[in-house]
């Protein structure tokens, strides 16, 4: 069983270092790195020939930049049975592929497998509000709470016939940063696939609220708001999730001022605000 690990990549030598020697230590090494690379220059050329001669790496270089574009780009190359999107900042530990590579071998009913992300240094969830203990088969609700697309693995033959959502993600030029991945899990339910969630595999991420600047958290809150209220508004949900899903982000900002976690507020309160308008956007 053969991975594909699609990576789309730009401004980032050190953290793909990083990605490229947790990779290097996998003790299954049945799998192509297809990095998609997004840099205007050539930054990234002699990391990848170093790593090149003990990974099989392709290179390949776009210029229009969009995380989803750089994923189905990335499809038209993959040569694998299974197909993951490892982000360019992410980290696999020791023995990941071996244990997803079991779980395609001894569960054949099912099409993919989502694991949990965790902070690089901690056991908790590199991104507060996804990811949860409770394995189970996803459905809609389930996805749309512990979906991140590094930790998303299927096999190839959906990658065949299902593509992401140019318009959604970070860098593909509009206002929606984010939903992409949700987005197509939600297609791939919708066309019958059936994806089980193990928080068991375990995938280590930076948690950016821990590492980012205040400033560029804040907008990058803001933009990661507008895209999950264009995803809510765009997407049929049960009613409750919406509604807790437009709102909770208001709810936070009071419970962190009462709190006297000022910082924290002003996360909540610009991802609120930027779902809101996000939600709206997506009624028009």
């Amino acid at each position: 069983m053969k991975f594909s690990l699609i990576v789309p990549t730009i401004r980032r030598i050190q953290e793909t270092e990083r990605l490229f020697q947790s990779l290097a230590a996998q003790d299954y090494q049945d799998f192509e790195v297809i990095v998609v690379d997004q840099n205007l220059d050539d930054r990234l050329v002699d990391l990848i020939d170093r790593y090149g001669q003990s990974l099989a790496i392709l290179h390949l270089k776009e210029s229009i930049p969009g995380q989803s574009r750089a994923r189905n780009i990335g499809f038209a190359y993959a040569k694998g049975d299974i197909v993951a999107f490892p982000d360019d900042d992410c980290l696999y530990p020791q023995g990941l592929l071996t244990r997803i590579a079991q779980f395609f071998n001894q569960h054949p009913q099912w099409d993919g497998v989502v694991g949990r992300v965790y902070d690089l240094d901690n056991n908790e969830n590199a991104f507060e509000a996804c990811g949860d203990s409770q394995s189970q088969a996803l459905n809609h609700s389930k996805a749309y709470k512990v979906c991140v697309s590094c930790a998303i693995f299927f096999r190839a033959a959906i990658a065949q016939k299902i593509r992401f959502n140019e318009a959604l993600g970070p860098g593909a030029g509009t206002r929606w940063g984010c939903g992409d991945e949700t987005d197509y899990v939600f297609k791939c339910l919708d066309a019958s696939y059936g994806f089980y969630y193990d928080p068991s595999f375990v995938i280590r991420h930076p948690n950016p609220r821990q590492r980012n600047h205040f400033h560029s958290q804040v907008r990058r809150e803001y933009g990661y708001g507008l895209g999950k209220g264009y995803f809510l508004a765009t997407h049929d949900l049960p009613p409750l999730l919406l509604q807790t899903e437009r709102y909770a982000p208001f709810q936070q900002t009071t419970q962190e001022l009462r709190k006297g976690n000022w910082r924290r507020a002003s996360y909540f309160l610009m991802n609120g605000i930027g779902t809101e308008l996000g939600y709206r956007a997506g009624h028009k």
